[in-house]
């Protein structure tokens, strides 16, 4: 939920067409179908784009599979209904309404790594309100979409589900730390002259 376009670093760059988006700032700070219509706007997400979705942002892909005609959509660690999230995050998330964000950002803003870096350049509100968003999902995608899943073996936010295409043996961040696997599976499946967004 504190990603940004650091998702998707160095060698995603190379791939034909790639448009890496962050969240919208100030964004409507609604469900996932709310952000999913802004980001679909505001990034100029148009019918024929094939997506690719890491985490929360699988599952706003997910949406905008609704309202535009997605022909492909690539999870990258990320879920098709709101079941798939780890139950030790669905049972604390009653927490995330009193948790201290702003605390928690610069402790992580201390830490060594990008994916802290990025958490701790996050909007406190956006970060609390997907907390909430994340649980009341309706899940699913567009009926003229194909879902490709690419996941990480040892995911402990989004278990690796029994229906992948790609398995790899990492963890919850694979689009950063299994950037070439990811993108030789997405170059092999994507079709031809298709904007990636």
């Amino acid at each position: 939920m504190g990603a940004d376009r650091r998702m998707y670093p160095g060698c995603w760059l190379t791939l034909d067409g790639i448009l890496p988006h962050d969240w919208v700032r100030g964004a409507r700070l609604g469900g996932i179908r709310e952000v999913a219509l802004e980001m679909a706007e505001v990034c100029g997400i148009r019918d024929g784009d094939c997506i690719v979705g890491s985490s929360l942002g699988g599952m706003v892909a997910c949406e905008i599979s609704k309202i535009r005609h997605i022909p492909k959509l690539f999870l990258v660690g990320s879920a098709l209904r709101k079941e798939e999230i780890s139950r030790v995050l669905a049972a604390v998330r009653p927490l995330a309404a009193v948790v201290p964000i702003g605390l928690v950002k610069r402790f992580a803003g201390m830490m060594p790594g990008e994916h802290f870096a990025m958490f701790s350049a996050a909007d406190p509100l956006f970060v609390r309100s997907m907390c909430r968003a994340v649980f009341e999902w309706e899940g699913g995608f567009g009926s003229r979409t194909e879902v490709l899943r690419i996941h990480g073996r040892h995911d402990l936010v989004i278990p690796a589900p029994s229906q992948v295409d790609l398995l790899l043996d990492g963890g919850h961040l694979i689009s950063m730390t299994h950037a070439d696997q990811c993108l030789g599976f997405i170059r092999s499946r994507r079709s031809v002259g298709s904007k990636s967004s």
